[in-house]
């Protein structure tokens, strides 16, 4: 379904996730992550770095969507107060049982987590999975402190390769057609800019929206030219944007 205002593409139904979330995320959907470890370990090193520069300190860090906890633990590792949310019970279970994690199992509007809490949040590959983005975003906003900082990253339907598939699709020449959307555990689709207007809707102030062809380990003048042609046009495979609660609110926000 697509919004005609605003342009932002949903699944029909969201899934009862007390009855189906083990089916819709089974430890093998994370154990597979726990394998590419040691290939993500200096993304992550890269993410958290950038995190710091960008807040100019390190802090509390709130991973909303953990997984089995590969960024809570490299957080950790670099100096970080770290701990995750997700809304499956199998990868709480690893960052509990297997790593010794604080994670919280459930989505996080409803963890009644302390306000004000937390000076960074990060939501990587998450926000397409929840069940309403704006009631996530405004929950979020609410757990950071004044002046903290937010950086989501999600799938770019206005990606240059997804609009390729897109239209693979519908010349049929995909063997799986529509494959892309991962509709089996997304059910929310953004472009640059209907993410953008949805963080903005749960009450953020906008620092920065990237979409590069590569986010990080973009070396050789061909790469980099390569790199800022897909940031200008915001073509990437997965759009990332910074945001920051403002340090004042108006009366009444949420």
């Amino acid at each position: 379904m697509r919004c005609l205002s605003c342009g932002l593409e949903r699944a029909e139904r969201y899934p009862d996730l007390d009855r189906d979330e083990v089916r819709i995320y089974p430890a093998a959907y994370f154990e597979r992550a726990v394998v590419e470890e040691s290939r993500r370990s200096a993304i992550l090193r890269e993410l958290l770095a950038d995190l710091e520069a960008r807040l100019g300190r390190r802090g509390r860090l709130l991973d909303v969507g953990a997984g089995e906890g590969q960024l809570v633990r490299a957080a950790l590792a670099c100096g970080w107060q770290a701990e995750g949310t997700d809304a499956s019970s199998a990868a709480v279970e690893i960052m509990r049982q297997r790593y010794g994690l604080i994670a919280h199992h459930g989505e996080v509007e409803r963890l009644g987590l302390p306000a004000a809490a937390f000076d960074a949040v990060v939501m990587s590959h998450a926000l397409e999975h929840v069940r309403d983005p704006g009631s996530t975003l405004t929950a979020v906003r609410e757990r950071l402190v004044p002046g903290g900082l937010l950086r989501v990253e999600v799938p770019n339907l206005a990606g240059l390769s997804a609009r390729a598939k897109d239209l693979q699709s519908q010349l049929g020449l995909k063997r799986h057609p529509w494959r892309h959307y991962s509709t089996g555990h997304h059910f929310w689709f953004f472009t640059p800019r209907t993410l953008a207007l949805t963080i903005a809707s749960a009450g953020f102030e906008s620092l920065a929206l990237l979409a590069p062809a590569r986010q990080w380990g973009a070396r050789g003048a061909g790469l980099r030219l390569i790199n800022a042609t897909y940031q200008r046009f915001l073509w990437g495979g997965h759009v990332v944007a910074f945001a920051r609660r403002p340090d004042s609110e108006p009366s009444g926000a949420a």
